[in-house]
């Protein structure tokens, strides 16, 4: 009996540790990546997820916080959906504000993007945009077609957070 107990605490102790890992963004190594760069427009923290499965953004995996930094770029596949989200948090002295913002969208071969999160009155709100190519760069950049998702808080790292 006491066996057990001990081996069950030891599980439910191994599945709390794990739980809450959240693993790096591996830059897609293609040749015809697109590039990300996520871009905050103020004095915040901001931290960017990219999610493996873009239909219910599940399987997330965190950028580096952008604390100093205003922007944090990453090379993504492409062809194919990809959803992401900003987050957005302020330390208030006593109470800690935060919102969340997430897009879907399809990005081309070789072109860049910038998601650039603003906050206005305590709302995230994030525009994405292309950039175009370095051998045709669009200027201005033209708005990215995308589909704004609701983020949800998941039980784990797996998701869905959408």
């Amino acid at each position: 009996m006491k066996m057990k107990i001990r081996k069950l605490l030891l599980l439910a102790c191994s599945a709390v540790s794990t739980a809450g890992c959240v693993s790096n963004f591996q830059d897609s190594t293609k040749t015809d990546a697109a590039t990300i760069v996520f871009r905050k427009e103020g004095d915040f923290t901001a931290q960017a997820f990219i999610y493996d499965g873009a239909a219910e953004c599940t399987n997330r995996h965190k950028l580096p916080m952008m604390t100093a930094a205003k922007e944090v770029a990453s090379k993504v596949d492409t062809r194919a959906p990809l959803s992401f989200s900003m987050f957005y948090t302020k330390n208030m002295g006593i109470a800690e504000r935060y919102c969340v913002a997430t897009r879907t969208f399809t990005p081309e071969p070789s072109h860049r993007y910038l998601a650039s999160l603003s906050v206005i009155d305590g709302h995230c709100q994030l525009n994405l945009s292309d950039e175009g190519t370095p051998a045709s760069p669009i200027d201005p950049p033209s708005r990215t077609e995308s589909q704004t998702k609701s983020w949800k808080r998941a039980l784990s790292e797996q998701g869905p957070f959408c």
